[in-house]
């Protein structure tokens, strides 16, 4: 798992590549994230050029078993939120990865 990141660390970043104040890469940031939960509230989709898109996505009601109990359980329907990543954000990501070849693991198997 990578490590957490939190605003003031985006903020103290981004003002020293941007030769601006700590304050107003805060504010910045608080913003552009106010701005994507706004979109996200109003609209359930925002997608932002190079990052991405977060989505509002339904997840049905289901049947489950409490782990304590034993019982069955029923989960209420409810939305999650997802992120897609964009595709130049995706290739970044992947880059390292490239010069894998692709290898089928049940290749020659009999079930």
């Amino acid at each position: 798992m990578g490590k957490r990141i939190y605003i003031d660390e985006l903020a103290t970043e981004l003002a020293a590549k941007h030769d601006s104040s700590q304050k107003q890469a805060k504010l910045f940031l608080k913003v552009l994230v106010e701005t994507i939960q706004k979109g996200i509230a109003d609209d359930g989709l925002v997608k932002v050029k190079g990052l991405g898109t977060f989505k509002l996505i339904d997840v049905d009601a289901r049947e489950s078993v409490s782990v304590n109990t034993g019982e069955r359980v029923m989960i209420e329907g409810h939305q999650k939120l997802s992120f897609i990543p964009d595709t130049a954000m995706k290739e970044l990501v992947n880059r390292p990865f490239s010069a894998f070849e692709t290898v089928m693991l049940n290749d020659g198997v009999e079930l």
